[in-house]
Parts: C-alpha cells; structure tokens; sequence
C-alpha cells in the first residue's frame, strides 16, 4: 500500500522537475528577437513626434524608427545577451508586460 502512494508522488514531483526545467530554458533566438520587437515598440509608440503624424505617416516613422534602433550596436549586444541569458519565463513576463519598465523588471 505505501508503495503505491510513493509512486504516484514520484512521477508528480518529477513532473514538477520537468516544468521548472522547462521554464529555466532560454529563449530562442524567434522569441528574443519577438520581446526586444515589443520593448521597441512601447518606447517608439508613445514618442512625441509622432503625435502630429497621419496614422500612416505615424506608422512608416515608427518602422523606420525601429530599423535605427535594429542598427545599431546596442541592439546587437542585447539581442546576444537575450539568447545566452534571458529565461523562458522572463519571455513570457515580457510579453505580457504593458509598459518599458514592467518589461525591464521581468528581466532584471
């Protein structure tokens, strides 16, 4: 009878194992580039200058905008260090994040 009860607690802690494994896997290169996409458009998005732009004119800055952002050297270094470091779980804080400084907590 004991046995059967180790058994069953056996398999649920080693599935819990197998789930926090899951979580404390980094993410991939897609959901890196995915979340810094995000966190670029949240700093972008709510820029001063676009507010007097057409929706269109808004939307063409905004791209290009983030192309500057993508360029540069910065963006390079964050983009590695997100894939050697960044959790999947933190991927998923960020993803959910409303503001910059929600998605720069998960991270942190």
């Amino acid at each position: 009878m004991r046995r059967a009860r180790a058994r069953p607690l056996h398999l649920l802690l080693a599935t819990a194992a197998l789930g926090l494994a899951a979580c404390n896997r980094k993410a991939t290169p897609a959901e890196c580039t995915e979340m810094l996409d995000r966190y670029l458009d949240m700093v972008i998005g709510g820029a001063p200058a676009l507010a007097d732009l057409s929706p269109d004119e808004a939307r063409a800055a905004r791209e290009q905008l983030k192309a500057q952002r993508k360029g540069e050297p910065h963006y390079r270094r964050v983009a590695e260090q997100c894939e050697s470091e960044v959790t999947k779980r933190e991927h998923r804080c960020a993803m959910k994040a409303p503001n910059p400084e929600t998605w720069q907590a998960c991270i942190e």
